[in-house]
């Protein structure tokens, strides 16, 4: 069976010389327009295409209609569909949020999360049969980081709003932390396809733009967990390569300085400072003027003792900030910011380790594929949107991110990467690529 990659048919197999992935592409023939492998639509692809429009933007209010025509697209490959391991894993996850939720003693909040849920998952199926071949996923990652920074991005850099000095825009976005959380994720992609030097100078270009206003994003949202994350998941990529190229590195510095300088007022550094300060819970309350780090911590601690008495069902998806406010009525209505204690709380230890195994499961994956993989512009693009999803995971620990949209879009494009990665021949038919187990 082919793999997906979107090459040129004539590709030589694997027993000879085989050249990098963008070296088999014949230019005027296998390459589109804006430099990327030519692939066929499917009512999939365009279905998750309509979907992502409207779940980034808000723009159109279309996203049960993107889900149906791409239902309908798989409801046309029957027999077709593949159904990996990361959505089997998904769903059981799905399944005990519905078991955890009859346990909940706020069932009703519980039970409403549910749908939303089994979206997420149909989503990830979807994803996982509409990017079957090289063109496909790499025209669609433009397609999401077009999407984002034309939005959300330009919304909060252009008329944005701001919470004690802290950027914002609105819908999803309207937290600073989770603004900052899902700019690492759109990051992880512009960098994916700056480093990616067969993509042509206008993509390569429009990405080195769009990275660095995604950076000046994270900075002006102060967000400490994103800003570590951007540091701890693709600080050092970063620094590897600028040292490769130190006349390269001199000069994106000197832009980024640039940008920076004009662009982020000194209250930036004065928050971003006070990082230091939350290691120790003697200095916690000094962090920050408004004291956000210091209550984060007592949410925290109430938050561990939520799942202490309630390890195995958890309270219910979505029910922790009334718990919190019954164990902690100083505190009232809040959240745990932090994505694993608060999983941990509201689904017990099953709901917390099969979601970790889920993430983990396709970062494995993806890295053990990569590592086997001949060199290419797909082997660079998914090696930094796996440091996109790390950065994530650790920003998670200064934020509940697990009920957003947008990493379950991206673990499923990384599934889909690593599997066209994995598979033994290129082939631009568009079929399903063989898996390994």
């Amino acid at each position: 069976m082919g793999s997906g990659r979107d090459t040129d048919s004539s590709a030589p197999s694997r027993n000879s010389q085989e050249p990098s992935s963008s070296s088999r592409v014949r230019p005027g023939s296998g390459v589109s327009w804006f430099g990327l492998p030519r692939f066929q639509w499917s009512l999939t692809l365009l279905g998750l295409c309509v979907f992502t429009l409207s779940v980034v933007t808000y723009r159109l209010p279309a996203g049960e209609v993107g889900v149906a025509i791409a239902a309908v697209g798989l409801a046309l490959q029957l027999g077709k569909v593949r159904v990996p391991f990361p959505v089997w894993l998904f769903g059981a996850f799905v399944l005990w949020v519905f078991v955890a939720s009859l346990a909940s003693p706020y069932a009703d909040i519980a039970l409403d999360k549910v749908p939303d849920q089994l979206k997420l998952l149909a989503i990830m199926l979807i994803v996982a049969n509409a990017l079957l071949t090289e063109g496909r996923l790499r025209f669609y990652l433009l397609f999401f980081l077009g999407c984002f920074v034309l939005f959300p991005v330009r919304g909060t850099l252009v008329g944005g709003d701001n919470v004690f000095g802290r950027a914002l825009w609105n819908y999803i976005y309207s937290n600073p932390n989770d603004l900052a959380a899902l700019c690492l994720l759109a990051l992880g992609v512009a960098l994916g396809f700056l480093f990616s030097k067969p993509s042509r100078i206008l993509v390569r270009l429009g990405a080195g733009i769009s990275a660095i206003l995604l950076l000046v994003v994270i900075l002006l949202t102060q967000s400490r967990g994103a800003f570590i994350g951007l540091v701890a998941g693709m600080g050092p990529a970063l620094i590897w390569s600028g040292l490769k190229r130190p006349g390269r590195l001199l000069f994106s510095a000197g832009i980024l300085a640039l940008v920076i300088g004009l662009a982020i007022p000194a209250s930036v550094w004065e928050r971003l400072s006070g990082i230091e300060k939350v290691t120790s819970e003697s200095t916690i309350a000094e962090a920050d003027a408004v004291g956000s780090a210091a209550q984060r911590y007592a949410v925290q601690k109430v938050a561990w003792q939520i799942f202490v008495d309630h390890p195995v069902f958890g309270v219910g998806l979505g029910a922790y900030p009334l718990m919190n406010a019954r164990y902690a009525p100083e505190l009232g209505i809040t959240d745990t910011h932090n994505t694993y204690l608060n999983l941990a709380a509201e689904l017990g230890l099953p709901g917390l380790v099969l979601w970790c195994a889920l993430v983990l499961s396709v970062l494995r994956y993806a890295y053990r594929s990569r590592r086997l993989a001949t060199p290419g512009e797909l082997a660079t693009q998914q090696a930094w949107i796996e440091r996109a999803l790390w950065a994530y995971l650790v920003a998670g620990m200064f934020g509940s991110y697990a009920k957003l949209t947008f990493p379950y879009l991206l673990l499923a494009v990384l599934w889909c990467s690593a599997t066209l990665l994995a598979s033994p021949s290129p082939s631009d038919s568009g079929a399903a690529p063989t898996t390994r187990a």
